[in-house]
C-alpha cells in the first residue's frame, strides 16, 4: 500500500472563524495548484482519496485533484489535526494491499502519523510544512514501524516540477 500524506495549503489565521471553517488564502490556492501540477507530472496512480472534513483540507484536495474528476474525495474524521493515528490505521484495514491512497490532512497529525509508521514512535522525525507531500509504503498491515519513506516534497519543490 502506498500512502500519500498531503498537508493542506496555507489558510487564513484563526480569528472569529472556527478552526474547521478556515479557508485557503490566495497563497494557499497557488500552493494547491503546485500540488495539482506535481500529482499530474508524477502521474501518481491514486486509487482513493481520504480527506479531513475541515474546509481548508477539502479545498486543497479539490484543487489538487481537479484533473482527476473520477476520484471521489471521501471525508475522514480520523485525519483532523488532533486525531489518534491508530484510528487511521484501523480505517486503512478496509482497503486492499495494492491501494494508493491520498490522505489530505493537518499538523500535528501528519508528522505524528508518519513518525509512528516509520519508527514506531510518535515523536516527529519528519515535519510536514504546509502544502507538502510525503509518500510512504507499507508491505504489511498499516501499523507502528511498518512504513518506508519513499519521498517527501515541499511545495517549493512541487512548484519546480
Amino acid at each position: 500500500m502506498l500512502l500519500y500524506f498531503l498537508r493542506h495549503a496555507d489558510a487564513a489565521h484563526t480569528g472569529l472563524t472556527a478552526d474547521i471553517d478556515r479557508e485557503l488564502t490566495d497563497e494557499g490556492n497557488a500552493q494547491a495548484e503546485h500540488i495539482a501540477r506535481a500529482i499530474r507530472t508524477l502521474k501518481l496512480p491514486l486509487t482513493h482519496v481520504l480527506c479531513s472534513p475541515f474546509i481548508r483540507a477539502r479545498q486543497t484536495a479539490r484543487i489538487a485533484l481537479k484533473d482527476f474528476p473520477a476520484l471521489e474525495i471521501q471525508d475522514c474524521d480520523c485525519l483532523t489535526p488532533l486525531s489518534d493515528p491508530q484510528n487511521l490505521f484501523h480505517e486503512l484495514k478496509q482497503y486492499p494491499d495494492d491501494s494508493r491512497i491520498l490522505l489530505v490532512t493537518h499538523e500535528p497529525f501528519a508528522s505524528a502519523c508518519i513518525a509512528l509508521l516509520l519508527s514506531g514512535s510518535s515523536e516527529p522525525k519528519v515535519i510536514m510544512k504546509k502544502a507538502s507531500m510525503a509518500c510512504l509504503e507499507t508491505h504489511s498491515s498499516v501499523q507502528r514501524g511498518t512504513g518506508i519513506l519513499l519521498w517527501l516534497l515541499t511545495n517549493e519543490q512541487m512548484k519546480l516540477l
